[in-house]
């Protein structure tokens, strides 16, 4: 818990520190993504503020669109042609076919609570404890285009993912940071296309410098004598010292990297592992190559390889030593043959 007193009654927070995104927790996300979708949100803030109806924003839509759910079922000659956008069907298995495959959608920035233009990850969560629990779907595709977001937030999927009783494959159109750290918990990613991007695999912390500027003019703060290291990180940075903010982001970022090392079978030397989980983005070819995916194709090819998975018998192939396996062979074959790094 944090007290603090204002120094100065007569003073106001800037609009622009107001305007301003203030996050001083690591973040995985990819910044380009993050800040459209900021500026898109702080738009639409300014719109509402100047009087324009918030339902003509179609604000409620879009946030509707985000928590939609497909149900794809085979039809009388085992074709999987049938799909229903009923979200019903997820927890109610007498209407749903066996061997139903569930599209769920992981989009937009990650968040762990629910706002006003967008669902938390909270849904998708109990989304996916539902499938889970409806014996009639035999696997998930997890239908995703996301930035990332909060670390709390790709823990939360990642749980949710890693506690899976039957296959859940990725998605993705754009899979960058934490959605990534999402599906690299998955039995198998396959890339929509060619053009389709993955990666940025590390973490962020952003300051707004006039809030900073702000809070330390006008607020005094005391902490327990007892518990010197409470905030460390956010009392140093106001006091201008910015290294433990920094270091933060560092072991946040190494947490990432180890987590995703271990759920994925990343391919050639150190130094070229390095490069892939250094925080970069790649296309689905090279990230195929890489071995931050699987596969490169349509939904109609999920759902192929989602077949696959069912008529396996099983799913969690992080867990059951087959991607353990898989990653010991390549090191094999590359010290046999160099070149392969």
């Amino acid at each position: 818990m944090q007290s603090g007193m204002n120094g100065n009654t007569n003073k106001t927070l800037p609009d622009v520190a107001v305007q301003k995104l203030l996050s001083f927790d690591a973040l995985c996300i990819e910044m380009g993504s993050g800040l459209r979708l900021l500026n898109a949100y702080l738009h639409e803030l300014s719109l509402v503020s100047s009087g324009v109806p918030y339902a003509e924003l179609g604000i409620g839509e879009r946030r509707r669109a985000s928590a939609a759910v497909s149900v794809i079922m085979p039809d009388a000659n085992g074709e999987y042609t049938a799909r229903s956008e009923d979200r019903g069907l997820l927890s109610n298995p007498s209407l749903t076919k066996p061997q139903s495959i569930a599209v769920l959608k992981l989009t937009g920035a990650m968040t762990t609570a629910d706002d006003v233009s967008s669902y938390g990850v909270g849904l998708l969560d109990s989304q996916l404890r539902a499938a889970y629990a409806n014996d009639n779907i035999g696997a998930v595709i997890l239908d995703t285009n996301s930035p990332g977001g909060e670390v709390t937030a790709m823990q939360m999927l990642v749980g949710a993912v890693e506690d899976r009783n039957k296959p859940v494959l990725g998605f993705g159109r754009f899979a960058a940071s934490a959605a990534y750290g999402t599906l690299a918990a998955t039995d198998e990613i396959i890339a929509a296309d060619k053009m389709a991007e993955f990666g940025s695999v590390g973490a962020v912390i952003t300051l707004d410098k006039a809030f900073l500027e702000f809070y330390a003019e006008n607020f005094l703060t005391f902490y327990g004598e007892d518990a010197p290291n409470k905030n460390a990180e956010w009392r140093a940075a106001v006091s201008g010292n910015f290294g433990p903010m920094q270091e933060r982001a560092n072991e946040a970022t190494r947490k990432f990297q180890q987590q995703v090392s271990k759920q994925r079978p990343i391919s050639g030397s150190e130094a070229y592992q390095r490069t892939t989980l250094s925080g970069a983005m790649f296309d689905a070819v090279e990230a195929r190559r890489r071995g931050l995916v699987d596969g490169i194709g349509t939904m109609n090819y999920a759902v192929a390889r989602a077949m696959a998975w069912m008529q396996k018998g099983k799913s969690g192939r992080n867990r059951d030593g087959d991607k353990s396996k898989e990653k010991q062979e390549k090191k094999e074959a590359r010290k046999a043959n160099p070149k392969l790094s």
